[in-house]
């Protein structure tokens, strides 16, 4: 391999995986923001939060790649086109198709990567997501408390919070409606504060200083009691055993079901070491940069190309699943119509004319 060759892969190379870390950064501080949004509202606990960050950033990695190794080409050619360095080239009869092969080389290392997420990593990310989901739905955490929501209390019945200070474990504005012994009885404290059974792991409501209503409302022996501390038990929420979804299916399973959603899953997960592999040649074709176009004029052109693509395995995913487009076809009609633009692109390339011919009477 000429050195050219390696200086070549090595830029690539770098500029793919600095694009991949900023995608991984911007990635991470939005899932974060969101994630801590939920949290407060309880719809996530907190104690698996960063679990499900970890799992999600590991199923995005496959669907960066393509677009990160896209970009990553784009970059390194166009500071060579910049910088003159491809026209020296060119005069020693190192045309744009000799490049062809260190970026195919490049492009099937990081395709192989990218396979290894969509069939192994993805699918093992998945399965443990809806595994955490279902074990933090199905032990309720005492510090997940809502403020303005109702929950659950041993015996039936349920609790209100108007304000929860999960840093001191306190409560205020509580309010209990729960029976005993056949009668109805309501609790009412301006303050109170929670904690977990370390033997058994029961989780427990302390109200402070508060009154207990009971009875029925307009029979003789309704009381009201004043109390310094009423303990309530919560109930734990327990979920039904979740079945194997189909994104958490590994590649054997897909193969032996069925099902549409089957279908689209398997080829779903080949189209990401396909798309990578594919739009690393489509990126060598936009990469020629004119200095007198603009810096990026053909990165726009580029990324435009990528959306469309993108879009259209969307769109054929959502033709399998409804039944429109056989398993045989599947998304090979999307990758054959940029395999064949590909080329198109890039003999147009290599014969020193533009991506797109003028119509005749703008050549006048």
């Amino acid at each position: 391999m000429l050195i050219i060759d390696r200086a070549l892969m090595r830029e690539t190379f770098q500029s793919s995986v600095a694009v991949t870390l900023i995608f991984l950064v911007l990635f991470l501080v939005i899932s974060l923001v969101n994630g801590l949004a939920k949290a407060a509202v309880g719809d996530v606990p907190v104690a698996i939060l960063f679990t499900l960050l970890a799992l999600e950033t590991v199923k995005t990695l496959a669907l960066m790649l393509p677009l990160s190794v896209f970009i990553g080409i784009l970059l390194a050619f166009g500071r060579w086109y910049r910088d003159n360095e491809m026209t020296v080239l060119s005069a020693c009869g190192l045309g744009i198709l000799h490049f062809l092969r260190p970026v195919a080389l490049l492009a099937a290392g990081f395709a192989l990567v990218a396979g290894f997420f969509s069939f192994y990593l993805e699918p093992l990310a998945s399965g443990l997501i809806h595994k955490a989901q279902s074990s933090g739905s199905s032990h309720y955490q005492v510090s997940g408390i809502i403020p303005g929501t109702f929950n659950q209390v041993k015996g039936g019945g349920f609790f209100y919070v108007g304000s929860v200070n999960h840093a001191e474990s306190s409560l205020s504005d509580i309010f209990v409606n729960n029976e005993q012994l056949g009668k109805q009885g309501v609790l009412v404290a301006k303050t109170g504060h929670y904690y977990t059974d370390r033997n058994t792991g029961d989780q427990y409501l302390v109200l402070d200083n508060g009154t207990r209503y009971e009875g029925l409302p307009g029979r003789a022996d309704y009381r009201i009691l004043q109390f310094q501390t009423y303990i309530v038990r919560i109930v734990p929420r327990v979920a039904p055993p979740v079945p194997t979804q189909i994104d958490a299916m590994s590649l054997g399973q897909l193969l032996h079901t069925k099902s549409r959603n089957a279908v689209s899953e398997l080829h779903w997960r080949i189209a990401k070491p396909v798309t990578l592999f594919i739009l690393a040649f489509i990126a060598v074709a936009f990469a020629y940069t004119n200095p007198r176009r603009g810096r990026y004029a053909g990165l726009f052109s580029a990324i435009l190309v990528y959306f469309v693509y993108a879009n259209l395995l969307a769109v054929g995913d959502a033709l399998i699943k409804s039944g429109r487009v056989s398993a045989a076809v599947g998304l090979w009609w999307v990758h054959g119509i940029f395999i064949v633009l590909a080329v198109y692109l890039l003999m147009r390339r290599a014969g020193n004319r533009t991506l797109l011919p003028y119509p005749r009477f703008l050549r006048r």
